[in-house]
């Protein structure tokens, strides 16, 4: 596959990556990470990523979205949901794997690409449980590879403090002269700092915050869309179905309605 342009976006889903060719860059959350051949990512459900593809460099890799519901009998029945909480609160997002490793990562995901593709075709339960083993042997291994990386670099205190603010106070507007005094950065240098790390601009991820939690609040209750709207710090409703459907290509309507 040839060099993409950057892509966004969040699912409310887990999401694991084993990159089998890849010189590209991802940012989640509140780090960027560099992509190399043979690097295994986890990405939370509901975090924000972007991946940007460099020019002309080749691209191959495994991905497989999970949600914890399909999973959690198979966690609890095992033992294994404390391994997975610490991927999502303290693990790291990348690990790196050594040549010898990676046949073992491929050897898991294949099995399960080919039970999930045989349960689209003939909703096969014994394909069900095929998929639901690998992804555990998937977690499992992943846990096991990170808990012997080394420490990653310490990442820039001033985007993790940036990206803190707007997912805590995303629900009020949000402007570069107000984060240039909160901070007491220069607001073209906190410009400039947040496109370079995150390929977005601080609006752009302003919207992209709401969004997510628009989605979260039309999957998970019943409140009048209106209401979810003024939630989520959007103070007029055709703001709102405009942007929602920029980003998500739906109506907030339609979106709800195609989760029922």
């Amino acid at each position: 596959m040839n060099g993409k342009p950057v892509i966004h976006h969040y699912h409310n889903a887990f999401e694991f990556d084993f990159f089998v060719k890849a010189d590209l860059e991802i940012f989640v959350r509140d780090n960027k990470y560099t992509i190399s051949d043979g690097d295994f990512f986890f990405i939370n459900e509901y975090d924000i990523h972007r991946i940007f593809y460099r020019p002309n460099r080749a691209y191959a890799r495994y991905v497989i979205n999970f949600s914890k519901d399909f999973i959690k009998d198979v966690l609890r029945g095992t033992g294994l949901e404390p391994a997975l909480e610490w991927m999502v609160t303290q693990g790291p997002r990348k690990v790196e794997t050594k040549p010898e490793q990676r046949s073992k990562v491929i050897s898991l995901f294949d099995p399960l690409v080919k039970a999930y593709d045989q349960i689209l075709q003939t909703g096969d339960p014994l394909a069900q449980a095929k998929v639901k083993l690998y992804l555990l042997l998937l977690l499992i291994q992943f846990k096991e590879l990170a808990e012997v990386q080394p420490p990653p670099a310490a990442d820039n205190p001033h985007i993790k403090g940036l990206i803190r603010y707007i997912d805590e106070n995303y629900v009020n507007p949000i402007t570069l002269d107000q984060l240039q005094k909160e901070f007491r950065l220069s607001k073209y240098y906190i410009s400039h700092l947040f496109k370079e790390t995150t390929h977005f601009t601080v609006f752009e991820y302003v919207l992209n915050r709401r969004i997510v939690e628009a989605k979260k609040l039309l999957e998970h209750t019943e409140l009048p869309i209106i209401q979810v709207a003024m939630s989520c710090g959007f103070n007029n409703l055709q703001h709102f179905y405009r942007i929602f459907q920029r980003y998500v290509n739906q109506t907030p309507l339609q979106y709800r309605k195609g989760l029922r």
